[in-house]
Parts: C-alpha cells; sequence; structure tokens
C-alpha cells in the first residue's frame, strides 16, 4: 500500500514475526531504524540545537578562539534529550585575579602584588540560567538561597516536561507511522513527565545540602548515582511508549535491568558510542571558532538518532514484554 499524502509511511518494524526482532544486538538495529526513519524525524532536530546553544554566555565563550587541544571523555546512559553539552564539557570562565597579601610584610622573598584568591574566597556554587552562567561564593548559601534555587528547579522541571514530552511523545508517534501531533503529547504526556522530573530535581536539590558542606561526598556516591542511571534510564521513555505513570514506568524499568539482555547491552553500547563521539567532538571543538559549528552539526542529527534509537528499543521492549495487544487508540493530527 502506498502511504497517501495525507498519511505518514507505515512503519515496518513490526511486521516480522516478534523472533525476528531478537536477531543481533538491539543497539545497532535500532539504530538503523532510527536512520531509516530520519526524513520523518528531522522537524525535532530543533530541540538539541536550540538547547545547545544554552546557556548564551556559554555558547559564546565555547566559540571564542583557544590554544591547545581539550579532550573530554563524557560516557552517557540512554537519556530523553542529548545537546552539544552532552559531548564536550564547556569552557570555563576565565577567573578573577585579586591582589594578595603578603606573607610577611617587607620580609625577603615576599611579593606584595602577587596574584591568587583574596581573603575569604571559597569554592564556588554556579547556577546555569539560559543567558549566563551565574557563580556565588558556597558561603553565601542560605535559606533564601536555596529557596531560590528551588524556585529555579521548579521553573527548569515544568520546561523541561512540556519539551521532554513533546519530543518524546512525536518520536514515538512518528516511529509508529503516525502524526507526530506535539499538542496531544502536551496535554498526555507533560503531567507525568513533571512528576518525573520533579522526582529527580527533587532528589538533587535534597542532596545540594550535604554536597557543598562535604564536596568529598560526591566521589562516594559516584559508583551509586551510575547505578541509579542504569537502574532507571528507560523510565522517562516508558513513559510514553508504554502509556503508563510513574510509578509503573520505574517498576517496570527496574524489572529490565535486573533482568539484564538486551536492556544492559543496550546501554552498554549507548555509553560506549557517546564516549567515543565524546572524544572526538571535544578535540574538534578544542580550538573554538568553527571547530564548534562543525560539532554542533554533527551532534544534532547524533542526538535525534541516538534518542530515537531508544525510543525504538523501548517499543520493543514493551511489545516483547506486554501479554495483551495495545487497544489504545491514538490521536492522529497534523503537526
Amino acid at each position: 500500500m502506498v502511504p497517501t499524502p495525507e498519511e505518514p509511511p507505515g512503519d515496518d518494524f513490526d511486521s516480522g514475526d516478534s523472533s525476528a526482532s531478537q536477531l543481533g544486538s538491539p543497539f545497532p538495529r535500532h539504530v538503523s531504524r532510527a536512520t531509516d526513519r530520519f526524513d520523518s524525524l528531522l522537524p525535532f532536530a530543533i530541540i538539541p540545537f536550540v538547547l545547545s546553544l544554552f546557556p548564551l554566555e556559554q555558547f559564546a565563550r565555547t566559540l571564542e578562539p583557544r590554544r591547545g587541544v581539550s579532550i573530554s571523555l563524557d560516557l552517557q546512559f540512554p537519556s530523553p534529550i542529548l545537546d552539544l553539552w552532552t559531548f564536550i564539557d564547556p569552557v570555563e570562565p576565565v577567573p578573577s585575579m585579586t591582589v594578595g597579601e603578603p606573607t610577611s610584610p617587607g620580609a625577603p622573598g615576599s611579593d606584595p602584588f602577587a596574584t591568587g584568591p583574596g581573603r575569604g574566597s571559597s569554592s564556588e556554587f554556579t547556577i546555569d540560567t539560559p543567558l549566563e552562567s551565574i557563580a556565588m561564593p558556597v558561603q553565601s548559601l542560605g535559606l533564601e538561597t536555596l529557596g531560590w534555587i528551588g524556585f529555579l528547579l521548579l521553573i527548569y522541571g515544568v520546561i523541561a516536561a512540556a519539551v521532554t514530552a513533546g519530543y518524546l511523545g512525536g518520536i514515538d508517534r512518528r516511529l509508529r507511522g503516525e502524526r507526530a501531533a506535539p499538542l496531544t503529547c502536551l496535554a498526555q504526556f507533560a503531567p507525568r513527565m513533571l512528576l518525573y522530573y520533579a522526582v529527580f530535581f527533587g532528589a538533587m536539590f535534597l542532596a545540594l545540602p550535604i554536597l557543598l558542606i562535604a564536596p568529598p561526598l560526591l566521589l562516594l556516591a559516584i559508583p551509586f548515582i551510575i547505578l541509579i542511571g542504569y537502574l532507571f534510564y528507560a523510565v522517562p521513555f516508558l513513559l510514553v511508549v508504554a502509556d503508563e505513570g510513574v510509578l509503573e514506568s520505574f517498576r517496570r524499568s527496574y524489572g529490565f535491568a535486573l533482568s539484564g539482555g538486551p536492556y544492559l547491552s543496550f546501554a552498554l553500547w549507548h555509553v560506549v558510542v557517546t564516549g567515543i563521539c565524546s572524544l572526538v567532538l571535544s578535540v574538534l571543538a578544542s580550538g573554538g571558532g568553527v571547530g564548534v559549528l562543525i560539532a554542533l552539526l554533527v551532534v544534532v542529527p547524533l542526538s535525534l538518532v541516538l534518542t530515537a534509537a531508544t525510543v525504538s528499543f523501548c517499543q520493543e521492549l514493551v511489545d516483547d514484554d506486554s501479554s495483551e495487544p495495545d487497544t489504545g487508540a491514538r490521536d492522529s493530527q497534523p503537526w
């Protein structure tokens, strides 16, 4: 059947028997599926492109010409939204220099004009806003400041929930051969996505005072963070693909993770691929200027394909795990 102009092309992913979907490694297979459907997914490239430009001050600083080569290795589990900062580390702002005090006035070898941290300097806490990064001393973080941080996390959570709901929901529909219907995706998935981000940002907010008081605890928490990232990387995708609530999505992701198999294989492939891409892109962007722009042009389709591949993989997980066919009707609306 040839699709009409009003009808998106059909999806041949489920046309074969269920055993065919188990052949080969899941990651290359679903990346191939995403690239085959790239034309229909192309409008969603605007999401990783726009997010890569923010914070504006950070992106502008990365564009500045620099000497030397900077190499970063960022290993990533599947994530709902990938952007430029997933693969390269932003350039840190040049620290301000203050006039130091002599160790002993008039003492031999002392330099009264030596540069260095002034009295009362301390480690800084950085907050990224859409326009610039704001750094403030840890000592200045009181209850009022923590309240503002919590408010910013709430705003970010609302925005992230809306963007993720439309992004993943639209990709899920396009991979199924349906119209994207972004407004329907927002209405259907944004509330539960907001609850998911509330759990995510809430955990960060609760851990913030502890990490500020005792930063070495962050090193001890790294294995725990990696474990949590593996166990629940599928949660935001299952919220959309399986059309289930937050608790059920956490439960199913946990079950898939414990079973290992394709879930573990896909995660390891994703970690390795993002690590290799991070090495290459960080070297490319280390000189600033044109290199950063080229890296951006590579990152946008790469991010879209990796996210679409994860959506496709979660569709397969849900289809194989479900004992009953999906009878829920999905609305068909134009862009």
